[in-house]
């Protein structure tokens, strides 16, 4: 073995060990402009890599608008938009202030946040809260009054009782959590239902036990009861809070985040720091949920739940989550198929995810650059469908653009040539 391919398979093993010894737990909710680092009241994040105003999509321009209605820095979309453009209101991405979001990925001052931390490190990362089920979404690019109404009560009733519930039971170990789910039918990425089953039942005492109005914990449970997808919110949080640590470690050539923005697909690699590689993001395959709704309606991939399968959940483990593959009209067969061929790309498997429907197999983990440009193999993506103009319209699975992988690859190669020189 080469010196270099030494030195670069040693950062890669570091990488990993440090990805998988972290215990992400879920510690706190809290407004952003309290918790999350550079939040400011006239900044508005969104998901995916940085873009401008100009070129973003449509549910991300709406989602922007919307949350500057609803935090009172703009009356109307004309003047949200012409605040954006004189720089009154801010906009950048999650990623850059460690906070994830899915759909849009829309947090503004008041969001209120799930705060998880890295017990084995000692950072932490930050999502919004889940707004529940439905197609009308902030995070879909979907706003009006009763969004708005939503939002509101999430703030003020739903936050402060999950906030003191978890401060009477404690850290809630996501990790833990994600190993039974995934055991139970979840690949925790498009489908969280046993996830968030599991965190209900952890909860569930100290929520009946608050010394708060009682309507308030009442809707508050049943809101948990009815959000299906509630942790995955915390789980794309943990992913992010287990990734930072890894970040920086020279000659590693292990992506530490994915993510889109329904323009652009975005890559971070550990050995190439904070630096964004990018390539146009590709249309979703799956399933609409209405007649009416096909490809010609559809935004490009968006979303920062794509650090789900940067940890090896999510498409990677397709089926753990047999359920899942009716968005793609697929198999089982042919999901094992997809989990072999991430193997393929990947630098290890992951000991606390087991896939049942492969006899119980761990997961592949950590995505290695090199053998993607290698081998051709892309990473597969569990994601949603969302309407070029706001809301959620389907569901299903993306590969990502091979020109992310090729740009990191010729960086590094670069970067590596110079430190060698």
């Amino acid at each position: 073995m080469s010196a270099l391919k030494t030195l670069i398979e040693d950062a890669n093993a570091k990488t990993l060990d440090i990805i998988l010894r972290g215990k992400p737990r879920l510690i706190d909710v809290a407004p952003a402009l309290n918790v999350v680092p550079g939040m400011t009241p006239n900044l508005i994040m969104h998901a995916g890599p940085a873009i401008e105003w100009d070129r973003m999509c449509g549910p991300h321009k709406n989602g922007v608008t919307g949350a500057a209605l609803w935090e009172g820095l703009a009356s109307t979309p004309e003047e949200a938009d012409q605040k954006i453009r004189s720089g009154e209101i801010l906009i950048a991405p999650c990623h850059h202030h460690v906070s994830v979001g899915a759909g849009a990925g829309i947090i503004s001052a008041s969001t209120p946040m799930l705060v998880v931390e890295n017990a084995t490190f000692g950072n932490r990362a930050y999502s919004c809260i889940s707004e529940g089920g439905g197609l009308r979404l902030l995070k879909w690019g979907a706003y009006d009054e009763t969004v708005f109404k939503n939002l509101t009560w999430q703030a003020k009733v739903f936050a402060p009782v999950l906030s003191k519930a978890l401060q009477a039971s404690g850290p809630i170990d996501i990790r833990n959590i994600i190993s039974r789910a995934v055991e139970m039918g979840d690949e925790c990425h498009n489908r969280s239902v046993a996830a968030t089953a599991q965190f209900l039942k952890e909860m569930y005492a100290y929520l009946v036990a608050l010394d708060m109005p009682g309507e308030d914990v009442k809707a508050s449970i049943k809101f948990l009861v009815e959000s299906e997808h509630f942790l995955l919110h915390a789980i794309m949080a943990a992913a992010k809070a287990m990734l930072v640590p890894a970040e920086g470690i020279d000659y590693s050539t292990i992506v530490t985040a994915m993510s889109r923005n329904g323009v652009d697909f975005g890559i971070k690699v550990s050995g190439l720091g904070d630096q964004w590689f990018t390539a146009p993001a590709n249309p979703v395959t799956g399933l609409f949920f209405r007649a009416e709704w096909n490809d010609s309606n559809a935004a490009p991939d968006l979303g920062d739940s794509a650090i789900t399968e940067v940890i090896g959940l999510g498409g990677f483990i397709q089926p753990a989550a047999p359920t899942v593959t009716q968005y793609v009209q697929g198999t089982v067969q042919q999901a094992i198929a997809n989990t072999l061929e991430m193997q393929e790309i990947c630098a290890a498997s992951n000991p606390d995810v087991r896939i049942p429907t492969m006899d119980f197999a761990p997961g592949p983990i950590g995505i290695d650059i090199r053998k993607v440009v290698q081998t051709g193999i892309l990473p597969l993506l569990d994601t949603a469908i969302t309407h070029k103009e706001g809301g959620l319209i389907g569901a299903g699975e993306v590969r990502a653009p091979m020109g992310c992988f090729e740009a990191a690859l010729k960086a590094f190669g670069q970067k590596v040539a110079g430190a060698q020189a």
